[in-house]
């Protein structure tokens, strides 16, 4: 079963797309996300960008959450995150599906 968390704000299309550009170095881009009433952004690393229309606005892209990256801040992440990182100790990273808007900075991370 498939849970969803709202993207409150994140990148512009250029940031977006510069996240895809620069994989290799991999590059983070930030997405705001709401956790225990609390606003916090996210590092993750572009996998893949599709257009999910044709408007040039509407995207679903395939990103990576590294836990590594997130240090001390790991229990301020989202509990649904947290839970797919939970009974695999070696699990280092983990793979999201996005729909996002850049024209509303706004989207949907679903955790499968």
């Amino acid at each position: 079963m498939s849970q969803t968390i709202q993207i409150l704000n994140g990148p512009s299309r250029e940031e977006l797309f510069d996240g895809l550009r620069l994989f290799a170095e991999k590059r983070e881009v930030g997405f705001n996300l709401e956790s225990n009433g609390r606003e916090i952004t996210l590092p993750f690393i572009m996998q893949s960008i599709e257009p999910e229309d044709g408007s040039g606005n509407s995207w679903n892209t395939k990103m990576n959450l590294h836990v590594d990256s997130l240090g001390k801040d790991f229990y301020q992440i989202p509990l649904e995150i947290r839970k797919a990182f939970l009974g695999t100790p070696t699990k280092k990273v983990i793979q999201v599906k996005t729909y996002y808007s850049t024209k509303t900075r706004k989207g949907v991370i679903t955790l499968e």
